[in-house]
């Protein structure tokens, strides 16, 4: 195996992992015109989250896990036992189905604003991060004026179909807020969660590396129901569902592992922009 991929980075300045996860329902396009089970496609979420916690607890590291009001509401032990073990929680919209790009700024205010509010209220804690469902996000004065800190919904390369982001800041910087970029190497390739678990450990590791070279934290994200065995192809054949369940946890286990031989700090994203950003 190539040195760089074993060895530490040779670098006096701190590199971080930031581990995210989109904690929603499995979700059907409604192009797509297939019947399904909703409760089927939340409890299959619900149970991939209670293995992502358990790799987490394993590894003794912290993450970020960007909820919709709706799941939040659906499963609260599952919200408080993610508290309790000193995960952060923010907000990803009130329902995954939203499409806050498109939505009116005042449905989208209200919609948000109620997502934040109950949640902040119902749990006891502040909601600082927003990641909007399917990346399709507001703008960022909206969110400002909701009082979030920061958004996690710009992915600075082209997905068909979705946006084309090529042109957009790789690295965090200040838009009314802090935008902190979900990573991709400098040539735009992406290595979150279709491709970590497509492409395999080699390349993501190879991708992390190329991004660490200029940055200083690696921001990935991946949802609960990629981590659940339960045969999903049967409602919605997609690439998207290959080397699901017990396959993307060996390798995601693998790559926190190499991580650590890195010596990368895991953390949650509030303790990433803590640390590095709101003391200077």
């Amino acid at each position: 195996m190539p040195r760089y991929l074993t060895s530490t980075f040779n670098c006096n300045d701190m590199k971080y992992l930031l581990l995210t996860f989109d904690l929603e329902q499995f979700v059907v396009p409604i192009e797509r015109k297939i019947a399904y089970n909703v409760e089927e496609l939340f409890r299959v979420s619900y149970n991939g989250t209670h293995k992502i916690i358990k790799l987490l607890d394993k590894h003794q590291i912290t993450s970020t896990f960007f909820t919709t009001y709706e799941y939040a509401l659906k499963y609260p032990s599952l919200i408080e036992k993610i508290i309790e073990n000193n995960h952060e929680i923010a907000l990803h919209g009130y329902s995954h189905l939203h499409n806050y790009k498109t939505m009116t700024e005042r449905n989208a205010f209200r919609y948000l604003k109620e997502a934040k509010f109950c949640l902040e209220k119902k749990f006891n804690i502040t909601i600082k991060g927003f990641r909007a469902p399917r990346l399709a996000a507001p703008t960022t004065s909206l969110l400002k004026r909701l009082g979030f800190i920061y958004d996690s919904s710009l992915h600075p390369t082209f997905v068909p179909g979705r946006y084309f982001n090529l042109l957009k800041q790789r690295n965090v910087f200040r838009d009314n807020i802090w935008e902190v970029p979900i990573s991709v190497t400098p040539l735009r390739f992406p290595f979150s969660w279709f491709w970590f678990k497509n492409f395999g450990l080699t390349y993501s590791k190879l991708c992390t590396v190329a991004h660490l070279r200029s940055s200083d934290y690696v921001n990935i994200y991946f949802h609960p129901w990629e981590f659940e065995d339960v045969n999903l192809n049967r409602i919605l054949p997609d690439l998207s569902l290959r080397n699901n369940g017990v396959k993307l946890l060996k390798i995601l286990n693998k790559y926190v592992e190499w991580t650590k031989i890195k010596e990368l700090k895991a953390t949650a994203i509030c303790n990433y922009l803590n640390t590095n950003f709101f003391q200077n």
